[in-house]
């Protein structure tokens, strides 16, 4: 039997997320020789593969393919997705895979209103790099607390909510500080000149955006150099920039709503949270990619500016403490979501379906 997974290596978060977990699969004894790694980008890659495959062969893909006319074997589907409606496109997938997995009880009970068997889907929670990140070797500690956000610039991540709350708060305090390491792979000029046009027309000096793209060294060094991360997302399928703050030992300033609640649930000592309502997906970015046939996107969290102004200043009084059972509490992320621990789980979950011999 083969294990094969399909799926992208790139610096985007399914890319990072199938990158990880194959090169922890690949590195168990008896199971490493068995992983075919196919690359989604491929199109005669992957019809060569589906030619060699057999009905004993698992074919785990991480991005929204229909195997079912080409692959022999079980076809899995490892989705993310951040709304409440399930894009259509995403769904139709899910609904002929064999099997179904998500890295999040929410992702579960997500799919599972939007019409997916129960019995077909299992949690398989992703991980984080922890050789990359983890709490040691940190910036010497100075007058002015650094706040950090990282992610795509897009509606989703609450850019325009947290600067509001920001220069609200904080305007041009010299004892604080917000980075803002950020790219995207769309209409990028626009969005840059969005980010600037703020910054310029509040007048508010203490933001240092960060637009080229960065390579790993350089994110790790941002997180180890800040005193406390800022994402009050709308929506998240896992967080990948999250599960690295608090793997670094940061506090985490965020919306408690969808997949990073699968391990923020572990650190709540040292996450402050922002209230949200549930609102509607207006976002045109999002519609743009994730077309409806009926015109509803589904809905996302909607974070308060008032809260997160509040989580700004509460995260900036208790930061020292905060930041000390952030510390601690990166042991539990470390540990519980570490990649080989993601692969220990995948094949346990295998092994509990009856698909390993």
């Amino acid at each position: 039997m083969k294990i094969r997974l399909i799926g992208p290596r790139n610096t985007l978060g399914v890319g990072v997320h199938f990158s990880n977990f194959a090169d922890a699969l690949k590195k168990l004894s008896g199971i490493g020789d068995l992983v075919e790694e196919i690359s989604s980008h491929s199109q005669e890659d992957m019809l060569a593969a589906a030619a060699r495959s057999r009905p004993e062969d698992i074919n785990i893909c991480f991005v929204s393919i229909n195997l079912q006319p080409f692959f022999k074997g079980t076809n899995i589907q490892w989705i993310v997705f951040e709304s409440t409606r399930v894009p259509e496109i995403v769904m139709s997938t899910m609904l002929v895979s064999d099997l179904v997995w998500v890295p999040s009880n929410w992702g579960k009970d997500t799919l599972v209103a939007n019409g997916l068997d129960i019995d077909l889907c299992d949690v398989v929670p992703e991980g984080v790099s922890t050789d990359l990140y983890h709490p040691y070797f940190q910036r010497t500690k100075n007058s002015v607390i650094r706040f950090l956000t990282v992610g795509k610039f897009e509606e989703r991540k609450s850019y325009a909510e947290t600067l509001l709350a920001w220069s609200r708060v904080f305007g041009n305090d010299p004892g604080v500080e917000l980075v803002i390491k950020t790219d995207h792979f769309f209409n990028v000029d626009n969005k840059k000149q969005t980010l600037n046009n703020f910054i310029e027309q509040t007048g508010i000096t203490n933001i240092r955006p960060i637009w080229e793209i960065a390579d790993s060294g350089t994110i790790v060094d941002l997180y180890r150099s800040a005193d406390v991360f800022v994402l009050p997302t709308k929506g998240e399928a896992w967080g990948l920039p999250i599960i690295e703050a608090a793997a670094t030992g940061l506090p985490i300033v965020t919306t408690y709503y969808s997949g990073h609640c699968q391990y923020l649930k572990h650190i709540q000592s040292s996450v402050v949270k922002v209230d949200w309502d549930l609102g509607p997906i207006t976002c045109p970015e999002f519609q743009h990619f994730y077309p409806t046939q009926d015109g509803n996107f589904g809905s996302w969290a909607m974070p308060q500016v008032e809260s997160i102004a509040q989580a700004l200043q509460t995260a900036r009084k208790n930061c020292v403490a905060l930041k000390q059972q952030a510390v601690d509490n990166s042991e539990i992320i470390r540990t519980e979501f570490n990649w080989a621990r993601c692969a220990d789980r995948a094949l346990k979950t295998l092994q509990n379906r009856g698909l390993l011999s």
